[in-house]
């Protein structure tokens, strides 16, 4: 042991120092808010069931709602009208009511709600070489929808594959010429897609974005901030209990430091106590159990280090799939939530398709955005070493090569939100996206936001939990 050195950190400052443990709510304002969400509901569920509605004009406001992030409040109207839409099978060949920007829209939407619509229906647009229509390079508006669409890709979907290219290089060259608010978007977009995007920071950037378009509706604008700040306070609320230490714990640590698996096994004993008393004492074994297999993982990998052992790339990513700690992490944030059943544990122990690609993502883009920090710790960056090694390839082919996996993996989970599902409970898939959305977030553009997260996650957090809206 004394000849390894221990490598050295250099880790920033924290960021929020007692900022949200010392957070005071104010229950009138809350209340207000409440109240004034309460009130224009019934104003903003008549724009989705009023029955002279087109299917264009609904499609439409079922996307602003999603984008502004109110859409949780209708999501009962929501589904009846998609499920609707989607069985009357409609012919999307008159180029009059359906242009570019349409047609992707509603097929997005039809994607992201597990409806399995076919890409024939971008077809119209393509010429008899299987090439897009030189015709809609000027169409920036359904370039940016054809954009959007193309993230929810399935297998084989090759006309998709070829819309992103397309659509990508297409945008790009289009952006020093177009006007706000569609050129925020497209920029924004090209960095940002919102299939790929959290939810609640897409819908606090749109918000803005809206405000600035022509045919903005006020009465959604001033439902959704007055959503987002009262969402805001109540989530100020929740971080401040989960970020308080609690004092009645600490006469149970020993004066030395326990072993760190036995501490960490003790912290579940006030989980089982709640779990028990809902009737779901069953949860916190498929944590402990997580728990386990990340000890075992990380273990193994102290063996690489010591041993100066490089492992091949298959033997690396048996153990780099469990050290990303998803396996660990998404069975204890399912613990807190209350419609998680026992077989859904046992669903996502089997390790189904969308769960394996989740691992992939989150251990391939964290090897991706933490390598130049490991290898300036002196650390050996074991992923990307260990594919070069073995492949005789550069470090930034080795990048590539994990970005295409994780790409793969983005269309197998894609594939597995569609209907009929692997599984029958849509929330529970939905769940693990937003956890992907996260991973990709917080390390795309080869960053690592939870090493440094001045750069990456900090404006995001200000975003959500700092800076309200004026209303």
């Amino acid at each position: 042991m004394a000849a390894h050195d221990r490598r050295k950190s250099n880790f920033p400052p924290i960021l929020w120092g007692d900022q949200f443990i010392n957070h005071v709510s104010d229950s009138k304002v809350i209340e207000k808010y409440s109240k004034a969400v309460e009130v224009m509901k019934n104003d903003v569920r008549s724009l989705l069931t009023a029955p002279e509605t087109k299917m264009i004009d609904t499609m439409n406001v079922i996307d602003t709602l999603e984008r502004l992030g109110v859409s949780y409040h209708f999501e009962n109207e929501i589904e009846e009208r998609l499920q609707h839409f989607f069985h009357l099978n409609t012919n999307y060949d008159d180029d009059e009511a359906y242009d570019l920007y349409t047609v992707a829209l509603h097929f997005r939407l039809f994607r992201q709600h597990g409806h399995r619509i076919s890409t024939e229906i971008f077809g119209k647009w393509m010429d008899e070489k299987g090439n897009f229509k030189e015709s809609i390079k000027s169409d920036a508006k359904g370039l940016l929808s054809l954009y959007e669409a193309s993230y929810l890709r399935t297998n084989g979907e090759t006309i998709l594959d070829d819309a992103l290219a397309f659509t990508t290089a297409t945008l790009k060259s289009m952006v020093p010429n177009l006007r706000s608010p569609l050129k925020k978007q497209v920029e924004h977009a090209l960095v940002q897609p919102l299939h790929l995007g959290i939810p609640r920071v897409e819908a606090r950037i749109y918000i803005a974005v809206y405000e600035e378009e022509e045919n903005k509706n006020e009465t959604l604008i001033k439902f959704a901030k007055l959503d987002f700040n009262l969402l805001q306070m109540l989530h100020k609320e929740e971080l401040q209990q989960v970020s308080r230490w609690d004092d009645g714990e600490i006469p149970r640590l020993p004066e030395y430091m326990r072993p760190l698996y036995k501490a960490i096994l003790e912290l579940y004993i006030p989980f089982d106590e709640e779990l028990a008393k809902e009737g779901r004492s069953y949860a916190s074994h498929y944590v402990i159990e997580g728990l386990k297999e990340l000890a075992r993982g990380y273990f193994e990998e102290a063996k690489w280090f010591l041993e100066g052992n490089l492992p091949s790339f298959e033997e690396y990513l048996k153990i780099g799939l469990i050290t990303s700690t998803c396996g660990y992490l998404i069975p204890s944030l399912f613990m807190g939530i209350g419609s998680i059943r026992k077989e859904d544990f046992e669903w996502l122990s089997e390790k189904p398709k969308i769960y394996v690609a989740t691992l992939i993502k989150g251990r391939l883009l964290d090897d991706i955005g933490s390598y130049e920090f490991e290898t300036k710790r002196g650390q050996l960056a074991i992923g990307v070493e260990s594919y070069m090694k073995e492949n005789g390839v550069t470090k930034e082919e080795a990048m590539a090569k994990f970005m295409e996996l994780c790409t793969n993996a983005w269309i197998d989970t894609n594939e597995e939100m569609l209907k009929p599902s692997c599984y029958k409970s849509r929330d529970l898939l939905m769940f693990i996206l937003n956890y992907d959305r996260v991973t990709y977030v917080t390390y795309k553009d080869k960053e690592d936001g939870y090493t440094q997260p001045e750069k990456v996650l900090k404006p995001h957090i200000l975003a959500l939990l700092v800076d309200a809206f004026e209303v």
